[in-house]
């Protein structure tokens, strides 16, 4: 059964077309691993819902009912804290699948998860899911290999946060951006100021003063929300050391 949370979701936003396979060109190397069959059962159980940028699609303690496959867009996990003090754990882009720790994990999403900019949704019945984990080596072997990365990039996000100052934590957090989720070294930053600072553990203020030292040292140009890399190689030793 779809989450009450998520049925309400339906009702509410313009529900997408659900034609066609949902991953018959996906990189993610999962479904890849999936007959035809496969692949039809989850098609048949996803529900596909478009979010506006800024939207909740996950609340922080919902019941997980679903693993949420990101079609286009991106989405961002942060951690809830009190007087709206955020922290972004991970930031996924398209092609991307979140929640895999709740195939058998905790029942409730742990995190909260809004869209960053507008985002085409799939949410697949975590029932099929195991039941394809159990039929399918490969598959299974494919999702583990997505939940590793994905807490490697945590763990990675939690070093730079408790070991690098604002300097160090920003040029980790714009490298990522480039590599993990924009792929390219000039890009339209869709994500706010204030994301930015959730991101990297600092104030808003902070973020921008950080941001423009960068551009002074002309290691970044950031105009008009586009961002571009200059001195990348700067960039790393400032990660590296700052």
């Amino acid at each position: 059964m779809v989450g009450l949370f998520f049925l309400i979701c339906i009702f509410e936003k313009n529900k997408m077309e659900n034609e066609g396979c949902i991953s018959c060109k996906s990189e993610t190397n999962c479904f890849g691993a999936l007959s035809d069959d496969e692949l039809r059962l989850i098609d048949n159980s996803k529900v596909a819902v478009t979010f506006n940028k800024s939207e909740t699609i996950a609340k922080q303690g919902s019941f997980a009912s679903g693993l949420i496959y990101i079609k286009t867009g991106m989405v961002k996990l942060y951690k809830e804290g009190p007087d709206n003090n955020n922290l972004i754990i991970n930031i996924f882009g398209s092609d991307e699948l979140v929640g895999i720790s709740s195939l058998y994990g905790d029942t409730i999403f742990n995190y909260s998860i809004v869209a960053i900019e507008k985002s085409q949704i799939y949410l697949i019945e975590l029932n099929v899911l195991k039941e394809l984990i159990q039929t399918n080596a490969k598959f299974a072997t494919a999702l583990l290999k997505r939940s590793n990365r994905n807490t490697l990039r945590t763990y990675n996000q939690m070093y730079n946060l408790t070991h690098k100052q604002l300097n160090g934590r920003m040029a980790s957090a714009l490298i990522f951006l480039s590599k993990e989720i924009y792929l390219s070294n000039k890009f339209k930053l869709t994500l706010s100021r204030r994301d930015l600072a959730d991101f990297t553990g600092m104030s808003t203020m902070g973020a921008i003063r950080v941001l423009n030292s960068f551009k002074t040292d002309k290691i970044i140009k950031y105009e008009k929300s586009v961002m571009e890399i200059l001195d990348f190689d700067s960039l790393k030793i400032v990660a590296k050391v700052g």
